[in-house]
Formats: structure tokens, sequence, C-alpha cells
């Protein structure tokens, strides 16, 4: 009896045959797909992503008042336009990091961070936004010294991931605490960044690290959805990890984890510059 299986053909009596299954895959589909894909990723950096970043030059150039004087009116104007800007930019950047995540296209360049410092780096990235909420951020930490190591260009962009999500969920006039502690016995760096939010429930926070899923009903915000995904992915690919406690209090608790770098040196040296 004849059987036909995928492009095999076999002769055997229907008695002494063994049920065999051959999977085809078609290469061509799959190198279209690529293509479909590399040439998305074209379009969002050379199409979209540098037209951006020139517009908010631009429009940074009128803001500055180098062209001429502005009213309030105008000026208040180009700030919203200049915000809107900033934020399609970063978003255009988060999506093609994602991309070179989820692809294994991502090298880090590990040097020896100090935490104290780099996060008052990145507190300056907040400065407008944190001036209209009037909120404040406080800063504990037990020790003088703080070192990991770590990409900082990949890093500040998980830190103010977090951070930026913390801002735009934190109730106006609030404090935005951030404490920093050292486990010794585990080699490890602490980092909770604690908010006064509306209240998450479990199936939320489970969600929240997911690609494209936004908590925006819950806090009636408007966003992307990927940049605590982004966040977690890059503190993840840094040997660290952070979760997210919420009560019903209004109290958001942001924990994050380093491995630590217990180098007297490093410490002495991060001191004096």
């Amino acid at each position: 009896m004849l059987y036909k299986t995928g492009n095999e053909n076999m002769i055997k009596h229907k008695k002494n045959f063994n049920p065999l299954v051959v999977l085809e895959h078609k290469l061509d589909d799959t190198d279209a797909l690529k293509k479909q894909r590399e040439t998305y990723i074209a379009i969002l950096n050379h199409d979209l992503k540098i037209p951006t970043l020139a517009q908010i030059r631009a429009l940074e150039l009128l803001s500055s008042e180098n062209l001429g004087t502005l009213n309030s009116r105008q000026q208040e104007l180009l700030d919203l336009t200049l915000d809107s800007c900033r934020y399609m930019y970063g978003m255009l950047t988060d999506l093609l990091l994602i991309y070179k995540y989820e692809n294994n296209d991502v090298v880090l360049t590990l040097e020896k961070v100090e935490l104290l410092r780099f996060l008052e780096d990145s507190f300056k990235d907040f400065e407008t936004i944190m001036k209209a909420k009037n909120l404040k951020f406080v800063v504990r930490a037990k020790d003088k010294c703080y070192g990991i190591k770590a990409d900082k260009a990949h890093l500040k962009k998980a830190f103010n991931n977090v951070l930026n999500t913390c801002i735009s969920n934190a109730f106006d006039g609030t404090e935005i605490v951030i404490d920093l502690s050292k486990s010794q016995d585990k080699g490890r760096i602490n980092l909770s960044i604690n908010s006064k939010s509306p209240y998450m429930p479990p199936e939320t926070i489970k969600g929240l690290f997911s690609r494209y899923v936004t908590c925006s009903e819950k806090m009636d915000k408007v966003g992307s959805g990927v940049l605590l995904y982004l966040a977690k992915r890059i503190i993840n690919l840094h040997r660290g990890d952070i979760h997210i406690n919420s009560f019903k209090d209004n109290y958001n608790f942001y924990s994050i984890i380093f491995p630590c770098i217990n180098e007297c040196k490093f410490c002495a040296c991060a001191q004096k510059v």
C-alpha cells in the first residue's frame, strides 16, 4: 500500500506500517518575516527617530530664545511640543532597544559605577516634571559608597524608566524616597524606590513587566507599557532583579537588587572625584 508523507513515498504493508510524522519548515517565509522586521526597524530608526531628534533640537533652539523673544503663551506652547517630541523620541528608543535585547544583539560595556553619583545624574533628567508636580527626591544611604559593574548608558535607561514610572504615578506634592543598603552576606546592593501613589492589585503588578501592558486604567495615565519591561531586561542582563510591592494605603515600593563590588580602592577613588 502507498503512503505519502511530505515528499517521501513509502511502500509498506498496512499491518507492518509504523506512523511517521515529517515536519516541513519553509525557509522562504522565515526569511520574508526577517526582512519585514529589519525594514520596520530601519523605518523606526531612520524615518522616525532621526527626524524627531532634529525637531527636538530645533524646538530647543526656539525655546532658548536665541532666535527671538517669546511671550508666555508661545513659550508654553513650545514647551508642550518639546515634551511631546521628547516622549516620542524616548518611546522609539525603547522600541529599538527591546528589539536588540530580544534578538540578543546587545553587548554591554561594563565599568565600575558608583550608584550615589549615578542617581544624582539621573535626577537631572526629571527636574522639569518634578517641579511641575511639586515632587522631591530623598536619598537615604547607610554607606558612602555603593559600587557595581554596569554599562552606564543601558543602566541609565533602566533607572530612568523606573523613575519615570514612579514620577508619573506619584501624587502631587509628595516625596519619592530612595533607600540604598548592602547585604554583605549575600554580596548585593538593595535599591528601593518608595512613592505615594495609587494601589496596584497583584494581578496588575504581575503584568507590568510584560510587553505593552500598562496600568493606565488604574493610574489614569497614558503610556506605551514598555518602560518596566525594558528596565527588567536591562537589570536582568546586569545579573540583577526588580520587584514591585504595592500597599492599600497608597504606597508603592520598587526594589532593585544588584551584585555588589566590595573594593575599598574603588570607593576611595569615587569619593575623591
